[in-house]
């Protein structure tokens, strides 16, 4: 929110600068690395089926991201000869020389990023593959849609028309988590590696990265466990909506029935009645 605020910005001290170029830069980081750690849960469960080993470091994944991302960028706290923020282009300038300063940014941010974006790439691609190959000759399990680690390769004859909507929803759930990093960095490295980038990738560049928490809010609602209950939430709006409909109705027919005259009997009727319940 700070950095689009150009007279706070300039304000702050180089020590200040320093500060939130390293807080930004290692949450970058950490999202890679939180990417990077969930493809390697894949590379074990999905591809090698270690599931031993994916349970012991699992729980050790959050952890090790952050520190990890901080630790590796720290170096933006003291590197360049001045830590200045540029106004008319909303970016940090570390001051050095050119080839210096290119090589210090590339070894302390955009090579993990750069790394990670790789490795995510070819386990996104792997992983398709293989549950792919699942999809047409898959099994049926009793598990979780998370525990992929039991599915094989046996061929299943009878498969029915919901198994089939199951696994291809858990096929592209898996497969684009490892996407999103992709999406999302790849022009911001290819950005900040050119001396002059256009305006276009710049744009992008900057976009891009602001989008992973939604794209990751959509691969989540992709979730099969997840049908259950969106399938409550549509019945019980339909039920609302056809609970209104048939009020609506009753008053439009009550309102179009008390302008109607009331039906009503000879005074000489009544005459009669009176005159029999007299006698009577």
């Amino acid at each position: 929110m700070f950095v689009f605020n150009n007279d706070y910005m300039k304000t702050l001290s180089e020590v200040r600068l320093r500060v939130m170029l390293w807080i930004m830069s290692g949450a970058s980081v950490s999202f890679v690395f939180l990417s990077t750690c969930m493809g390697i849960q894949l590379l074990l469960t999905v591809l090698t089926r270690n599931s031993h080993w994916a349970g012991v470091i699992q729980p050790y994944y959050e952890v090790t991201s952050f520190l990890l991302a901080f630790l590796v960028t720290h170096p933006y706290l003291y590197i360049g000869k001045a830590a200045m923020w540029i106004p008319s282009a909303q970016v940090f300038y570390l001051k050095d020389e050119v080839e210096i300063s290119r090589r210090n940014l590339w070894l302390i941010q955009w090579m993990w990023i750069f790394t990670g974006i790789i490795f995510l790439f070819f386990v996104a691609i792997f992983t398709y593959l293989k549950m792919s190959q699942v999809w047409r000759e898959a099994s049926a399990t009793h598990g979780a849609p998370e525990k992929l680690d039991l599915l094989d390769t046996a061929t299943l004859n009878a498969l029915s028309e919901e198994r089939k909507k199951y696994i291809r929803s858990v096929t592209l759930r898996v497969t684009c988590y490892p996407i999103i990093p992709i999406i999302t960095q790849t022009l911001l490295v290819v950005g900040n590696l050119l001396a002059a980038p256009p305006y276009w990738l710049f744009v992008l560049s900057n976009v891009l990265p602001s989008t992973q928490g939604t794209l990751n809010f959509f691969v989540y609602c992709m979730n099969p466990a997840l049908d259950v209950y969106r399938k409550s939430l549509i019945t019980r709006l339909r039920g609302t909506r056809k609970k209104k409909v048939e009020r609506f109705d009753r008053l439009s027919d009550s309102e179009s029935t008390r302008h109607l005259p009331s039906p009503s009997l000879p005074s000489s009727a009544f005459s009669a009645q009176k005159d029999d319940y007299t006698y009577v």
